[in-house]
């Protein structure tokens, strides 16, 4: 296993690092040797997190040959431990179900994800046709609030490049595959901009918006149960709109839960 590990001045606007208490948060990112959570393994790890509001560190776990996954996943977890949330991209749907069963592959049974997950995905993607961007993938939304990469690959280039790497031990394969996955984990802090100016913004209107009809429905049956929800009803889903309303009218009245709800519908 090789570690790499870097600290990095990263300039965050104060009022939203406070906000989103960003300093509080880990970020992560994965690299696979494809899609199949079964068959396929991780081969480099990037965990970030704040030292102070103006330093930003990145450590990396690195499988220098396929055996070396347990290695990694268990240092990865034993670092993560100290934090009750992290962020990613797009990671709710792919990163950390992977990382999970190959937790689980790797007979690393105590592995407890932290419990919030910032998904930047789900937040940017109901709102990044109306922000101009012709797609919402993360290297589209780093164009979009003017970061420029030193990395020129993506994550399947990262895949053939391993490949070879495992055949030729080549360390300059591993630095390209390694600046690919550390940039992916620096500029997600940055991203959070998009989501600051979101939340700022009354002329940003979701996708697939909620109704006004759904809205005064909802409303009626939060206050017939007495429900509180700390999020702006305006703001969310017609998909997440209906399922509250079903668990409400089922008599699930678990104000978290009805939140769980709102925030993985997108």
């Amino acid at each position: 296993m090789f570690l790499n590990e870097r600290n990095s001045k990263i300039d965050i606007d104060v009022n939203m690092l406070n906000k989103y208490k960003m300093d509080k948060i880990a970020y992560f990112d994965i690299e696979t040797t494809g899609f199949d959570k079964d068959e396929d393994v991780i081969m480099l790890i990037s965990l970030g997190y704040f030292l102070n509001k103006k330093s930003f560190y990145i450590k990396q776990y690195y499988a220098e040959n396929i055996e070396e996954e347990k290695n990694i996943l268990f240092a990865f977890k034993e670092d993560l431990k100290k934090y009750r949330g992290w962020c990613s991209y797009n990671g709710k749907a792919f990163d950390e179900p992977f990382i999970a069963n190959r937790m689980l592959r790797n007979d690393i049974n105590d592995f407890i994800p932290p419990s919030e997950h910032v998904d930047l995905y789900r937040l940017i993607r109901p709102y990044y046709k109306q922000l101009g961007m012709e797609r919402c993938n993360l290297k589209s939304v780093e164009k979009y609030i003017g970061i420029n990469r030193l990395d020129k690959i993506d994550g399947g280039i990262s895949v053939e490049l391993y490949n070879k790497y495992l055949k030729t031990n080549d360390e300059k394969l591993k630095d390209v595959i390694m600046l690919h996955n550390y940039e992916d984990v620096l500029n997600l802090p940055k991203i959070f901009k998009v989501i600051f100016d979101i939340d700022n913004s009354e002329e940003v209107v979701r996708d697939n918006s909620i109704t006004e009809k759904q809205l005064r429905y909802l409303k009626f049956l939060l206050n017939k149960n007495n429900v509180n929800i700390d999020t702006p009803l305006e703001r969310i889903s017609k998909r997440a709109a209906s399922k509250v309303i079903d668990n409400l009218l089922k008599g699930n009245s678990e104000s978290e839960e009805l939140l769980d709800i709102i925030n993985n519908s997108y």
